[in-house]
């Protein structure tokens, strides 16, 4: 499967890596994803005062795009925490077919 990763600073690899583990683990749910695109980016949040971080995943399956966005304090998190919500979609896309 083809990971597009996209971020407006410089991925470090063990971000990388997770991404890329995270994303291909999800094929052992469905079997059938086309393509994935991970967006990665820094929102700080004006109510709180200090930088969050943002990670969306985007899944191209046949007949549909599964989108997946989290929000969390480091990007390991948001990373993890969008790909849950993401397996969650995939089971229920799962489902209809």
């Amino acid at each position: 499967m083809k990971i597009d990763i996209q971020a407006p600073f410089p991925v470090f690899e063990h971000i990388q890596t997770l991404i890329e583990e995270k994303v291909n683990k999800m094929s052992t749910f469905y079997d059938q994803i086309l393509g994935a695109k991970v967006f990665l980016k820094d929102d700080v949040n004006p109510l709180r005062h200090k930088p969050s971080r943002v990670a969306e995943i985007q899944l191209d399956v046949p007949g549909s795009t599964l989108f997946a966005e989290a929000t969390e304090e480091t990007f390991e998190q948001a990373i993890a925490s969008a790909a849950e919500k993401i397996k969650k979609q995939i089971l229920k896309y799962k489902e209809m077919l």
